[in-house]
């Protein structure tokens, strides 16, 4: 009994590969049978053949079911592109939309909301959102490439400064942001009332003390890896007798939010009587889970649906920008404009001679006496980072290729930088007449391929 043993056991591993082998020739030969008849179905009926009509006739019931399917796809295509569709409502609802909000804040919340941020307030700084017309996701979609900026060249937007008017009014009384920007602290309004669910890019921490040290600089531009180490920033704890690295605090995908911080948000949202969304789609938990917390209304301001509009006492299409300047007039607060020379970040730029991204296009020249087509120049090699060493490109124009946060591989990153180097030397003339080729440098272990850096990227608000 014992010697038969492996024989049955051997007989019962040929059986299962049999088996597997025959489920995979079936399930072939019916999607081929399906693909067969999709093409007869997608041909006018006077254009197909008698063998095609017979084909349909042969397998009514399966030309039914596949029918069905189709159906349902064309129409969860169409609920995705109106999902996808930003709207914007017309001046005098947006005026009448934002009359209703501050009746609301007066009456039922006592002149005091918490505000919740997403990726949408800051598109106006020339930072790009994820989902929006021109967001990183989408373009990526269409096989195009998407520029970002150093996050040093970026400023505050009009809804940020809005913030701050509201602050030291005592009318904002906390901010919730899925940024990693910084350019909440940057408009002035104070660190303990801001809640950085997916970190700063100005912020590291230490691996042993936990100290969390604050930068005039993104932290992630020099990291020296993107893979398991992806979190190292390259620098060490300050601290004598601490020998601990120091490591950036930006959440990725799969990775889980700092508890304390996300405790600390929890708290602001439920003690709020209204709650105010700017610019996120609501998509993301725990992020898409605080607003609605609030003990009286959610107001959702955004160009495309969220998760939380049927849920919301009021949803307003329309840009972070119009809105909080809007509510300021109501109340008749003067919304500060922002000096670069009173926060440390933007001081650095003006002392580089630099210009912030959203500058560009405002003006023909800069203060160095640059043409347009100079300015274009300069922003795109910090855009890119090709050319710079302090805004070495965090690759940010590789956030995702696709909702679910998939990578663009190393290959096509430099596929990517290869090809834009070329066409810049293409406009300035310089190409020469000969290729030059690099040869690909082979994997030390003969099973694994070498492991892709993969981009620091903040999650989608």
């Amino acid at each position: 009994m014992e010697r038969g043993r492996p024989l049955a056991t051997a007989s019962n591993r040929t059986q299962k590969k049999r088996d597997h082998v025959s489920a995979l020739q079936k399930r072939d030969l019916r999607e081929k049978l399906e693909r067969e008849i999709k093409n007869v179905i997608a041909k006018p009926s006077n254009e197909r053949t008698k063998e095609e009509s017979k084909l349909l006739d042969a397998h009514e019931e399966k030309v039914s079911s596949l029918l069905k399917q189709m159906e349902k796809s064309l129409h969860r295509k169409r609920l995705l592109e109106e999902k996808a569709e930003e709207k914007e409502d017309s001046r005098q609802e947006i005026d009448d939309a934002v009359a209703v909000v501050m009746k609301l804040l007066r009456e039922d919340a006592g002149l005091q909301f918490v505000l919740h941020t997403g990726a949408g307030i800051s598109t106006s700084a020339k930072i790009p959102d994820f989902r929006g017309k021109n967001g990183v996701w989408t373009k990526q979609r269409k096989g195009e490439s998407v520029s970002m900026p150093k996050f040093e060249n970026t400023k505050p937007t009009k809804a940020h400064m809005a913030c701050k008017a509201l602050y030291d009014a005592k009318v904002l009384t906390k901010i919730v942001t899925q940024n990693v920007d910084g350019l909440h602290q940057r408009a002035g309004v104070p660190e303990d009332a801001i809640a950085e669910l997916h970190g700063s890019v100005y912020k590291e921490r230490c691996s042993s003390c936990e100290r969390i040290y604050t930068r005039d600089f993104d932290v992630t531009s020099t990291k020296p890896s993107h893979g398991k180490n992806r979190h190292r920033t390259g620098r060490t704890c300050e601290v004598d007798k601490c020998d601990g690295y120091l490591k950036d605090t930006i959440v990725q995908f799969g990775e889980s939010l700092d508890e304390e911080t996300l405790e600390k948000a929890r708290e602001w949202s439920r003690e709020a009587k209204m709650s105010v969304v700017v610019g996120s789609s609501l998509r993301v938990p725990p992020a898409s889970t605080l607003p609605r917390m609030a003990k009286k209304h959610c107001v959702v301001v955004n160009l495309q649906w969220t998760s939380q509009d049927a849920k919301a006492t009021l949803k307003l299409h329309a840009k972070a920008d119009d809105i909080l300047v809007k509510m300021c007039k109501h109340l008749g607060l003067k919304i500060p404009e922002y000096d670069p020379l009173t926060e440390s970040v933007g001081r650095k730029v003006k002392e580089r001679g630099e210009i912030f991204a959203c500058e560009v296009k405002e003006t023909a020249w800069n203060e160095k006496g640059m043409a347009m087509r100079d300015i274009d120049e300069k922003l795109k090699e910090a855009t890119t980072g090709m050319d710079s060493g302090v805004g070495k490109t965090n690759a940010r124009i590789l956030f995702g290729e696709a909702d679910g946060g998939k990578k663009l591989s190393k290959t096509a990153r430099e596929a990517l930088i290869r090809d834009e180097k070329r066409l810049k030397e293409e406009r300035e003339g310089k190409v020469n007449a000969t290729k030059t080729t690099t040869r690909k440098r082979k994997s030390k272990s003969l099973t694994m391929k070498p492991r892709s850096k993969m981009p620091c990227f903040p999650r989608p608000g």
